[in-house]
């Protein structure tokens, strides 16, 4: 939107074609071929969203047309996902799209189906929508401890969209879908729980909002059943395949699992790792314990040397003992 008066006045004489610079602290950034120039009503807050991306109602003009940038960290991360697929010679690549907030089990379960029938897996990594997410970097140092720890190297890549405010909301699937055409992607997986699905069914076949717009961007979109905890099974199962009822399933409900993490309080293994747990409760709560290393020395088990223990380390020593069943 223009700025200043200069700027309105440029814009009003502009036609279509013309060519603009795209300005950062006074250096030239990129090039936008004006397409459109538009009127902001009073009423419309976005074009996105109802809630995100908002157009400031006291700026009238827009204009919007095919912009380049010279540089960026996307088209950096971009080059390095088509370099890593290029000496894979990945043929199968599937796209994933999550805020991962926080990452749970249910999670692990579907980077696992995906990779067993993909040569190359890529998480569009979103921002939190919710006003109590977790931090972008601290879910994308989660992330990044998973896939060193409990996957095979290289079959997984992280794109990271921070500050990106079109996927916030996590409600437009034709932006997932675009996303992922844009990187040669063959796959999207989507949860069936996923706010902006529309899943109805006809002639007793499921249908989604996906359907159209796979069919004119030659993509597959797989919906995946909603996993649970079920106590009978004693793992992790998909709701389609336990023959179980509702009442023996335990949810990954991410918000209720979120709260728990703020709350300080460690959620059970089976619900997140504790890797996992004990990252984010250190990033939540740093510096807790005013007396952590004598807590540590008393209580945990050691090979005699004294080391200075962090944060991050007392939960997972912790977690440790939380999970041993002898005294049962």
């Amino acid at each position: 939107s223009p700025n200043d008066t200069n700027d309105f006045e440029l814009i009003k004489k502009a036609n279509k074609g013309d060519i603009f610079d795209l300005m950062c602290e006074g250096k030239c950034v990129g090039k936008l071929e004006l397409k459109q120039k538009f009127q902001n009503p009073n009423d419309t807050k976005s074009i996105f969203n109802p809630n995100h991306c908002f157009l400031d109602p006291s700026k009238r003009f827009y204009f919007a047309g095919k912009f380049e940038l010279f540089s960026s960290h996307i088209k950096t991360v971009k080059q390095n996902f088509k370099d890593i697929a290029t000496r894979l010679n990945a043929k199968k690549i599937t796209a994933l799209v999550s805020s991962l907030d926080p990452l749970h089990r249910a999670y692990e379960r579907i980077f696992r189906w995906t990779m067993d029938k993909a040569d190359l897996v890529v998480v569009f990594l979103i921002e939190s929508y919710e006003k109590n997410g977790l931090d972008f970097d601290l879910k994308k140092a989660c992330l990044e401890l998973f896939i060193e720890n409990y996957l095979p190297k290289g079959k997984i890549f992280i794109f990271p969209l921070k500050n990106i405010d079109i996927f916030h909301a996590h409600l437009n699937p034709a932006l997932e879908l675009i996303i992922a055409k844009s990187l040669a992607c063959t796959k999207l997986v989507v949860g069936q729980n996923h706010t902006g699905l529309g899943m109805f069914y006809d002639q007793n076949q499921p249908k989604t909002i996906f359907d159209s717009f796979s069919e004119d961007l030659g993509l597959e979109v797989i919906v995946l059943p909603e996993f649970v905890f079920c106590d009978e099974c004693k793992i992790s199962v998909s709701t389609r395949s336990c023959p179980h009822g509702s009442h023996h399933h335990v949810k990954f409900h991410s918000g209720s699992l979120k709260d728990l993490l703020r709350m300080g309080i460690i959620p059970p293994t089976i619900f997140i790792r504790r890797e996992i747990s004990a990252m984010i409760l250190a990033d939540l709560f740093p510096n807790r314990f005013k007396n952590l290393q004598k807590i540590y020395n008393d209580l945990f088990p050691s090979t005699g040397i004294f080391e200075q223990k962090s944060d991050k380390e007392f939960y997972e020593e912790l977690l440790k003992m939380y999970q041993m069943t002898y005294m049962v």
